[in-house]
Protein backbone atom coordinates (compact mmCIF):
# COMPACT_ATOMS: atom_id res chain seq x y z
CA UNK A 1 0.00 0.00 0.00
CA UNK A 2 0.71 3.91 0.02
CA UNK A 3 3.48 4.74 2.51
CA UNK A 4 2.31 7.01 5.54
CA UNK A 5 3.24 10.50 5.98
CA UNK A 6 5.01 11.45 9.20
CA UNK A 7 1.58 12.92 10.18
CA UNK A 8 -0.59 9.44 9.65
CA UNK A 9 2.11 7.57 11.07
CA UNK A 10 1.99 9.96 14.37
CA UNK A 11 -2.00 9.64 14.14
CA UNK A 12 -1.23 5.43 14.15
CA UNK A 13 1.30 5.20 16.72
CA UNK A 14 -0.81 7.64 18.90
CA UNK A 15 -3.79 4.89 18.66
CA UNK A 16 -1.42 2.09 19.54
CA UNK A 17 -0.14 4.04 22.27
CA UNK A 18 -3.77 4.72 24.07
CA UNK A 19 -4.36 0.81 23.56
CA UNK A 20 -5.19 -0.84 26.35
CA UNK A 21 -2.02 -2.79 28.10
CA UNK A 22 -3.90 -6.25 27.33
CA UNK A 23 -4.27 -5.44 23.75
CA UNK A 24 -1.01 -3.18 23.22
CA UNK A 25 1.30 -6.84 22.57
CA UNK A 26 -0.89 -7.65 19.90
CA UNK A 27 0.99 -5.39 18.31
CA UNK A 28 4.45 -5.01 19.53
CA UNK A 29 6.21 -1.85 19.25
CA UNK A 30 9.57 -1.48 17.19
CA UNK A 31 12.40 -0.89 19.88
CA UNK A 32 15.81 0.03 19.61
CA UNK A 33 16.75 -3.87 19.53
CA UNK A 34 15.01 -4.72 16.96
CA UNK A 35 16.54 -1.93 14.89
CA UNK A 36 19.85 -3.63 16.67
CA UNK A 37 19.63 -6.78 15.24
CA UNK A 38 20.05 -4.79 11.96
CA UNK A 39 23.43 -3.39 13.00
CA UNK A 40 24.48 -6.81 14.62
CA UNK A 41 23.83 -7.94 10.89
CA UNK A 42 25.89 -5.06 9.32
CA UNK A 43 28.72 -5.60 11.63
CA UNK A 44 29.32 -9.49 10.92
CA UNK A 45 29.08 -8.81 7.30
CA UNK A 46 31.43 -5.97 7.80
CA UNK A 47 34.24 -8.32 8.96
CA UNK A 48 33.02 -10.89 6.43
CA UNK A 49 33.94 -8.62 3.85
CA UNK A 50 36.94 -7.20 5.31
CA UNK A 51 38.73 -10.74 5.48
CA UNK A 52 37.22 -11.46 2.12
CA UNK A 53 34.92 -13.93 3.30
CA UNK A 54 37.52 -15.81 5.60
CA UNK A 55 37.41 -18.60 8.51
CA UNK A 56 36.52 -17.39 11.79
CA UNK A 57 39.67 -17.18 12.88
CA UNK A 58 40.60 -14.93 10.56
CA UNK A 59 37.97 -12.91 11.27
CA UNK A 60 38.58 -13.29 14.42
CA UNK A 61 41.81 -12.05 14.33
CA UNK A 62 40.67 -8.97 12.33
CA UNK A 63 38.19 -7.85 15.45
CA UNK A 64 40.98 -8.16 18.11
CA UNK A 65 43.48 -6.47 15.86
CA UNK A 66 40.35 -3.61 15.98
CA UNK A 67 39.70 -4.45 19.63
CA UNK A 68 43.67 -3.43 20.50
CA UNK A 69 43.52 -0.22 18.36
CA UNK A 70 40.22 1.32 20.04
CA UNK A 71 41.38 0.15 23.53
CA UNK A 72 43.16 3.03 24.37
CA UNK A 73 43.99 3.06 27.17
CA UNK A 74 44.80 -0.58 27.80
CA UNK A 75 42.23 -2.19 29.89
CA UNK A 76 41.28 -5.24 27.72
CA UNK A 77 37.62 -3.53 27.26
CA UNK A 78 36.24 -1.05 25.57
CA UNK A 79 33.99 1.77 26.73
CA UNK A 80 30.59 2.99 24.93
CA UNK A 81 32.76 5.74 22.91
CA UNK A 82 35.61 3.33 22.37
CA UNK A 83 32.99 1.22 21.15
CA UNK A 84 31.32 3.69 19.21
CA UNK A 85 34.50 4.98 17.41
CA UNK A 86 35.33 1.85 16.20
CA UNK A 87 31.78 1.59 14.64
CA UNK A 88 32.17 5.01 13.18
CA UNK A 89 35.48 3.70 11.20
CA UNK A 90 33.81 0.97 9.90
CA UNK A 91 31.20 3.38 8.02
CA UNK A 92 28.11 1.75 10.78
CA UNK A 93 28.54 5.07 13.31
CA UNK A 94 25.49 6.80 11.32
CA UNK A 95 23.00 4.36 13.00
CA UNK A 96 21.20 6.66 16.08
CA UNK A 97 22.73 6.35 18.77
CA UNK A 98 20.35 4.54 20.97
CA UNK A 99 20.85 1.63 18.33
CA UNK A 100 24.29 1.72 19.11
CA UNK A 101 24.20 1.82 22.79
CA UNK A 102 21.37 -1.24 22.63
CA UNK A 103 23.63 -3.91 21.03
CA UNK A 104 26.84 -2.13 22.87
CA UNK A 105 24.56 -3.46 26.00
CA UNK A 106 24.13 -6.81 24.45
CA UNK A 107 27.51 -7.18 24.24
CA UNK A 108 27.97 -6.30 27.43
CA UNK A 109 27.13 -9.73 29.06
CA UNK A 110 28.16 -9.14 32.62
CA UNK A 111 26.46 -5.24 32.83
CA UNK A 112 29.52 -3.49 33.53
CA UNK A 113 29.14 -0.71 31.10
CA UNK A 114 32.37 -2.52 29.46
CA UNK A 115 32.89 -5.01 26.70
CA UNK A 116 35.47 -7.15 26.90
CA UNK A 117 37.29 -9.31 23.90
CA UNK A 118 35.65 -12.39 25.11
CA UNK A 119 32.20 -10.67 25.39
CA UNK A 120 32.82 -8.93 21.38
CA UNK A 121 33.80 -12.23 20.33
CA UNK A 122 30.49 -13.82 21.54
CA UNK A 123 28.02 -10.86 20.19
CA UNK A 124 29.44 -10.32 17.09
CA UNK A 125 29.32 -14.62 16.22
CA UNK A 126 26.64 -15.00 18.64
CA UNK A 127 28.72 -18.20 20.10
CA UNK A 128 26.50 -17.78 23.00
CA UNK A 129 23.19 -15.67 21.98
CA UNK A 130 22.31 -12.92 24.35
CA UNK A 131 18.72 -13.17 25.28
CA UNK A 132 17.86 -9.73 23.79
CA UNK A 133 19.59 -10.97 20.28
CA UNK A 134 16.69 -13.11 19.76
CA UNK A 135 13.59 -11.36 19.46
CA UNK A 136 11.20 -14.21 20.46
CA UNK A 137 13.06 -13.82 23.43
CA UNK A 138 12.79 -10.08 24.05
CA UNK A 139 8.68 -10.40 22.66
CA UNK A 140 8.65 -12.68 25.70
CA UNK A 141 10.08 -10.52 28.38
CA UNK A 142 8.51 -7.64 27.29
CA UNK A 143 4.87 -9.73 27.84
CA UNK A 144 5.90 -10.83 31.24
CA UNK A 145 7.11 -7.61 32.30
CA UNK A 146 3.66 -6.40 31.59
CA UNK A 147 1.95 -7.93 33.11
CA UNK A 148 4.62 -7.65 36.03
CA UNK A 149 3.70 -3.69 35.92
CA UNK A 150 0.29 -4.29 35.57
CA UNK A 151 -0.18 -6.47 38.57
CA UNK A 152 2.44 -5.95 41.05
CA UNK A 153 2.79 -2.11 40.13
CA UNK A 154 6.61 -0.48 40.35
CA UNK A 155 7.95 -2.87 42.42
CA UNK A 156 6.84 -5.62 40.97
CA UNK A 157 10.08 -6.93 39.57
CA UNK A 158 11.58 -6.49 43.40
CA UNK A 159 8.72 -8.77 44.69
CA UNK A 160 9.49 -11.46 42.01
CA UNK A 161 13.34 -11.27 43.20
CA UNK A 162 11.94 -11.77 46.71
CA UNK A 163 9.63 -14.82 46.00
CA UNK A 164 12.90 -16.57 43.83
CA UNK A 165 15.06 -15.77 46.99
CA UNK A 166 12.76 -17.46 49.33
CA UNK A 167 12.46 -20.55 47.36
CA UNK A 168 15.91 -20.36 46.81
CA UNK A 169 16.38 -23.17 49.72
CA UNK A 170 20.25 -23.95 48.67
CA UNK A 171 21.47 -20.25 48.79
CA UNK A 172 22.98 -21.01 45.22
CA UNK A 173 20.96 -18.33 43.71
CA UNK A 174 19.46 -20.89 40.90
CA UNK A 175 16.18 -21.86 40.46
CA UNK A 176 14.31 -24.83 38.89
CA UNK A 177 11.54 -25.13 36.05
CA UNK A 178 8.57 -25.54 38.34
CA UNK A 179 9.72 -22.95 40.94
CA UNK A 180 9.82 -20.26 38.06
CA UNK A 181 6.52 -21.02 37.16
CA UNK A 182 5.11 -20.82 40.51
CA UNK A 183 7.01 -17.48 41.56
CA UNK A 184 6.11 -15.99 37.93
CA UNK A 185 2.27 -17.26 38.43
CA UNK A 186 2.49 -15.94 42.11
CA UNK A 187 3.04 -12.69 40.62
CA UNK A 188 0.32 -12.85 38.60
CA UNK A 189 1.68 -13.52 34.98
CA UNK A 190 -0.44 -15.83 33.06
CA UNK A 191 2.65 -17.99 31.95
CA UNK A 192 2.44 -21.75 30.10
CA UNK A 193 4.42 -24.08 30.56
CA UNK A 194 6.22 -24.07 26.96
CA UNK A 195 6.97 -20.69 27.71
CA UNK A 196 8.87 -21.95 30.91
CA UNK A 197 11.25 -24.05 28.86
CA UNK A 198 11.72 -21.33 26.56
CA UNK A 199 13.24 -19.54 29.22
CA UNK A 200 14.93 -22.25 30.43
CA UNK A 201 16.73 -22.70 27.07
CA UNK A 202 18.08 -19.16 27.04
CA UNK A 203 19.07 -18.75 30.80
CA UNK A 204 20.42 -22.48 31.70
CA UNK A 205 23.50 -21.86 30.23
CA UNK A 206 25.48 -24.65 31.95
CA UNK A 207 22.80 -27.05 31.44
CA UNK A 208 21.85 -28.56 34.64
CA UNK A 209 18.44 -27.74 34.03
CA UNK A 210 18.14 -24.43 36.44
CA UNK A 211 19.08 -21.08 36.18
CA UNK A 212 20.62 -18.37 38.04
CA UNK A 213 17.43 -16.18 38.90
CA UNK A 214 19.38 -12.77 39.16
CA UNK A 215 20.75 -12.99 35.70
CA UNK A 216 17.25 -13.77 34.99
CA UNK A 217 15.57 -10.73 36.64
CA UNK A 218 18.61 -8.70 34.68
CA UNK A 219 17.31 -9.55 31.27
CA UNK A 220 13.56 -8.49 32.98
CA UNK A 221 14.43 -5.37 33.52
CA UNK A 222 16.77 -4.60 31.32
CA UNK A 223 18.90 -1.65 31.36
CA UNK A 224 17.92 2.21 32.04
CA UNK A 225 19.03 4.58 29.29
CA UNK A 226 21.74 7.34 30.13
CA UNK A 227 18.76 9.91 30.20
CA UNK A 228 17.48 7.63 33.44
CA UNK A 229 20.29 7.05 34.97
CA UNK A 230 21.57 10.81 35.33
CA UNK A 231 18.17 11.44 36.83
CA UNK A 232 18.45 8.83 39.20
CA UNK A 233 21.78 10.09 39.97
CA UNK A 234 20.81 13.47 40.66
CA UNK A 235 18.71 12.59 43.17
CA UNK A 236 20.97 10.89 44.76
CA UNK A 237 22.84 13.69 44.71
CA UNK A 238 20.02 15.96 46.30
CA UNK A 239 19.88 13.23 49.52
CA UNK A 240 24.02 12.96 49.75
CA UNK A 241 24.74 15.98 51.15
CA UNK A 242 28.36 15.40 52.56
CA UNK A 243 28.92 13.75 48.59
CA UNK A 244 30.29 10.81 50.17
CA UNK A 245 28.31 8.12 48.14
CA UNK A 246 25.91 7.17 51.35
CA UNK A 247 22.73 8.28 52.45
CA UNK A 248 21.28 6.83 55.95
CA UNK A 249 18.08 4.84 56.18
CA UNK A 250 16.79 7.20 58.54
CA UNK A 251 17.08 10.52 56.13
CA UNK A 252 16.12 8.61 53.49
CA UNK A 253 12.61 7.43 54.85
CA UNK A 254 12.35 11.20 55.97
CA UNK A 255 12.22 13.07 53.02
CA UNK A 256 10.70 10.61 50.65
CA UNK A 257 8.04 12.34 48.93
CA UNK A 258 5.47 8.90 48.64
CA UNK A 259 2.44 11.50 47.21
CA UNK A 260 4.54 11.29 43.94
CA UNK A 261 4.58 7.81 43.76
CA UNK A 262 2.75 6.88 40.82
CA UNK A 263 1.24 3.69 42.32
CA UNK A 264 -0.79 6.24 45.21
CA UNK A 265 -1.35 8.40 42.17
CA UNK A 266 -2.96 5.51 40.20
CA UNK A 267 -4.82 3.98 43.17
CA UNK A 268 -2.93 0.66 43.11
CA UNK A 269 -1.48 1.50 46.74
CA UNK A 270 -2.46 3.26 49.56
CA UNK A 271 -0.09 6.16 50.66
CA UNK A 272 0.86 3.86 53.92
CA UNK A 273 1.34 0.73 51.44
CA UNK A 274 3.89 2.73 49.39
CA UNK A 275 5.87 4.25 52.00
CA UNK A 276 6.05 0.43 54.00
CA UNK A 277 6.83 -1.11 50.31
CA UNK A 278 9.56 1.45 49.66
CA UNK A 279 10.73 0.76 52.95
CA UNK A 280 11.34 -2.66 52.50
CA UNK A 281 13.38 -2.75 49.65
CA UNK A 282 16.24 -0.78 51.07
CA UNK A 283 19.17 -1.32 53.49
CA UNK A 284 19.23 -5.24 52.42
CA UNK A 285 22.85 -5.62 54.52
CA UNK A 286 21.13 -3.73 57.43
CA UNK A 287 23.30 -1.50 57.60
CA UNK A 288 21.32 1.49 58.24
CA UNK A 289 22.92 3.25 55.35
CA UNK A 290 21.88 3.37 51.42
CA UNK A 291 24.70 3.53 48.67
CA UNK A 292 24.48 5.30 45.11
CA UNK A 293 24.62 1.71 43.34
CA UNK A 294 21.85 0.23 46.05
CA UNK A 295 19.75 3.39 44.58
CA UNK A 296 20.30 3.09 40.73
CA UNK A 297 19.60 -0.71 41.39
CA UNK A 298 16.13 0.02 43.18
CA UNK A 299 15.38 2.39 40.53
CA UNK A 300 16.34 -0.10 37.63
CA UNK A 301 13.34 -2.39 38.62
CA UNK A 302 11.50 0.80 38.31
CA UNK A 303 12.76 1.95 35.73
CA UNK A 304 11.29 -1.19 33.78
CA UNK A 305 7.89 -0.92 34.69
CA UNK A 306 7.93 3.07 33.19
CA UNK A 307 7.94 3.03 29.02
CA UNK A 308 7.79 7.04 29.13
CA UNK A 309 11.07 8.71 29.52
CA UNK A 310 9.80 11.87 29.92
CA UNK A 311 7.29 10.40 32.59
CA UNK A 312 10.08 8.69 34.34
CA UNK A 313 11.83 12.02 34.49
CA UNK A 314 9.12 13.73 36.20
CA UNK A 315 8.67 10.75 38.98
CA UNK A 316 12.07 11.41 39.80
CA UNK A 317 11.86 14.98 39.98
CA UNK A 318 8.81 15.05 42.08
CA UNK A 319 9.07 12.16 43.94
CA UNK A 320 12.60 14.00 45.44
CA UNK A 321 11.67 17.52 44.78
CA UNK A 322 14.60 17.83 41.97
CA UNK A 323 13.37 21.31 40.01
CA UNK A 324 13.61 21.54 36.14
CA UNK A 325 11.95 19.86 33.49
CA UNK A 326 10.07 21.47 30.57
CA UNK A 327 6.17 21.49 30.07
CA UNK A 328 4.30 18.28 31.20
CA UNK A 329 7.13 17.22 32.66
CA UNK A 330 8.33 20.29 34.68
CA UNK A 331 8.58 19.21 38.64
CA UNK A 332 5.48 20.03 40.71
CA UNK A 333 6.24 19.36 43.25
CA UNK A 334 8.68 22.16 45.07
CA UNK A 335 7.37 24.31 47.50
CA UNK A 336 6.10 27.17 45.66
CA UNK A 337 5.28 30.46 47.84
CA UNK A 338 4.29 33.88 46.99
CA UNK A 339 7.23 36.78 47.14
CA UNK A 340 5.84 40.18 48.53
CA UNK A 341 8.37 42.73 48.34
CA UNK A 342 9.57 46.11 49.47
CA UNK A 343 8.22 48.23 46.27
CA UNK A 344 5.08 46.22 46.90
CA UNK A 345 5.99 44.37 43.53
CA UNK A 346 4.87 40.50 44.02
CA UNK A 347 6.14 37.11 42.42
CA UNK A 348 5.69 33.85 42.86
CA UNK A 349 8.86 31.65 43.29
CA UNK A 350 9.76 27.80 43.61
CA UNK A 351 11.82 26.75 46.19
CA UNK A 352 14.61 24.74 44.14
CA UNK A 353 15.74 22.25 47.39
CA UNK A 354 12.61 22.33 49.43
CA UNK A 355 13.23 18.60 50.62
CA UNK A 356 13.12 18.13 54.26
CA UNK A 357 11.60 21.86 55.05
CA UNK A 358 9.29 22.68 57.16
CA UNK A 359 6.47 25.43 55.11
CA UNK A 360 5.77 26.71 58.43
CA UNK A 361 9.42 27.50 58.92
CA UNK A 362 9.23 31.18 57.57
CA UNK A 363 13.28 32.24 58.85
CA UNK A 364 14.46 28.93 56.74
CA UNK A 365 12.15 29.51 53.68
CA UNK A 366 13.81 33.20 53.63
CA UNK A 367 16.97 32.03 53.92
CA UNK A 368 16.22 29.49 50.77
CA UNK A 369 14.99 32.13 48.93
CA UNK A 370 17.93 34.58 49.35
CA UNK A 371 20.51 31.76 48.63
CA UNK A 372 18.31 31.68 45.01
CA UNK A 373 18.97 35.69 44.66
CA UNK A 374 15.60 36.89 45.61
CA UNK A 375 16.14 39.88 47.45
CA UNK A 376 14.25 43.06 48.90
CA UNK A 377 11.42 40.47 50.52
CA UNK A 378 8.84 42.03 52.67
CA UNK A 379 6.18 39.32 53.38
CA UNK A 380 6.38 35.54 52.28
CA UNK A 381 3.37 33.37 51.90
CA UNK A 382 3.03 29.90 51.11
CA UNK A 383 0.29 28.20 49.29
CA UNK A 384 -2.13 27.39 51.41
CA UNK A 385 -2.16 30.85 52.23
CA UNK A 386 -2.03 32.50 48.78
Amino acid sequence: GKPLSNERLDTKMATLYEMEPDDRHRFPKVTDDDKADHLQKLLRNRFEVLTGYADMKKQTAEIEKRFKYYDKNNSGTLDFGEFDAALTEMNLGDAPKAEIRALFDRYDANGDEQVSYAELINGVFEVQPHPLAQKESRRMLENIRAQIAKRGGLNGIRSLGRSFRIMDDSGNGKIEPEELLYGLRDQGVEVERNEVEQIMLHFDKDGDGSVVFDEFLKALRGKMNQRRKNLVKLAFGQLDKTGDGVVTMEDLMGIYDVSENPDVINGILTPDQAFQEFAKVWDRDRSGSVHLDEFIEYYQDVSASIDNDDYFELMIRNAWHISGGEGQYENTANLRVLVIHDDGSQEVVEIQDDLGLDVNDFPAIRKKLFMQGVKNIKKVEVASAM
